[in-house]
């Protein structure tokens, strides 16, 4: 349907517009602060209200937080408007613009330009689970914020003596938007600068001004609360948050978050690696964060530190485990098979690999072929063909 639109051109274009976007959305530059506030009056706007009396720029969406839970109702901050300025205006064009999305990527396969399109709406997709991962993290400790018990507190006795209700019933989540919600809008924006549809998703152009100058919104009605962009944020190839060295997102408001392949870890198991010992890894209680432990300390020096036991030995590798259990009952286990590249290095020394296997595996060369996605029968068939 869209063949005779999307041309060639017109498909790398899109592609462009989305590598743009992305890059736009993983910005840790500071704050375009002019560019963000017009987008505010544009959004409030574009919801039938009245633009804000005050626009308050914090160092990051916890001072936000931080500001909500000290507001009084001296300071007539008002309802807080989220559900006029986004929830509203995003579903009455979110299905249009889905249907369009898929019709794209079909008009661009067709005329063979589906891989390099594919490549780009990668890209983009994993700049949002980037700002989806940021936004669950935003989301709890902001809540941790809110929930404090002098908080409530204080608050009740507000609501006590008659006086409105300032913190929000459902968290964070229900005032406030982030680069979460404002990093999907890049489909929209590229209908309304691109291609000139403007009438359909105008209402959307002030939210999207501010997702491309600022890290996140809180509208109320005579105050809007603005935050900076991150000072740092990493991910890996999969759109996972990950710094081997540093926080992978920090906020210049000090609130920092550190990762391992999307998994948040201790500062310290960043900052001092080499405080990780069997024992510390022995102390810690979820299975997850021990892997990420082991990653960090290395497999390596896992298995050579001792109390790892050696499963099974073969000619495909050495399968190694070590499990935990307390009071007789099991609490995890670690398996990974030791295997040697058959290519060798220059200096004729071979590369020695550990890969992570499911618990279950019974000898080295099962956990081998489970590598390739094989049974440890298929495999020595294929050994024997090679």
């Amino acid at each position: 349907m869209l063949d005779t639109l999307f041309g060639t051109s017109r498909t790398r274009e899109l592609a462009q517009y989305l590598d743009g976007w992305a890059t736009a959305h993983m910005s840790c530059a500071r704050a375009d602060r002019p560019m963000a506030e017009e987008g505010v009056r544009l959004a409030y706007d574009a919801a039938g209200l009245r633009p804000p009396q005050r626009i308050v720029w914090c160092n990051g969406p916890i001072e936000i937080a931080n500001n909500l839970g000290s507001a009084s109702f001296r300071d007539q901050i008002g309802a807080n408007v989220k559900a006029e300025i986004f929830d509203q205006v995003q579903s009455k064009v979110g299905n249009f613009a889905e249907v369009f999305w898929k019709e794209v990527v079909v008009a661009a396969t067709r005329l063979g330009e589906g891989a390099h399109v594919g490549d780009t709406v990668g890209r983009y997709d994993r700049c949002k689970d980037v700002n989806r991962a940021v936004g669950r993290l935003v989301h709890a400790a902001a809540d941790d914020v809110l929930s404090g018990l002098a908080l409530r507190a204080r608050h009740a006795l507000l609501r006590v003596r008659g006086l409105p209700r300032l913190l929000p019933r459902g968290g964070f989540a229900t005032v406030a938007v982030g680069p979460h919600e404002l990093g999907s809008l890049g489909v929209y924006a590229y209908l309304h600068d691109a291609l000139s549809w403007r009438e359909p998703v105008k209402a959307l152009r002030g939210l999207w001004q501010i997702g491309n100058s600022a890290g996140w919104i809180v509208p109320h009605e005579h105050v809007c609360w603005l935050a900076e962009r991150p000072t740092h944020l990493h991910a890996d190839a999969k759109g996972r948050l990950h710094c081997p060295d540093g926080p992978a997102l920090r906020y210049p408001d000090g609130w920092s978050v550190y990762a391992w392949k999307g998994v948040q870890v201790p500062a310290w198991a960043i900052e001092r690696p080499e405080a990780i010992t069997p024992r510390t890894i022995s102390d810690t209680w979820d299975p997850v964060l021990r892997n990420c432990m082991i990653e960090i300390m290395t497999p390596e020096r896992f298995v050579s530190s001792g109390g790892v036991t050696r499963v099974s030995e073969d000619k495909t590798g050495v399968l190694w485990r070590k499990s935990w259990s307390f009071r007789g009952v099991s609490i995890g286990s670690w398996s990974a098979v030791e295997v040697v590249n058959a290519t060798a290095n220059s200096d004729g020394t071979h590369e020695r690999y550990f890969l992570r296997v499911p618990p279950g595996m019974r000898t080295a060369c099962e956990a081998v072929a489970w590598t390739y996605g094989l049974s440890s029968a298929q495999y020595a068939e294929l050994d024997l063909r090679t």
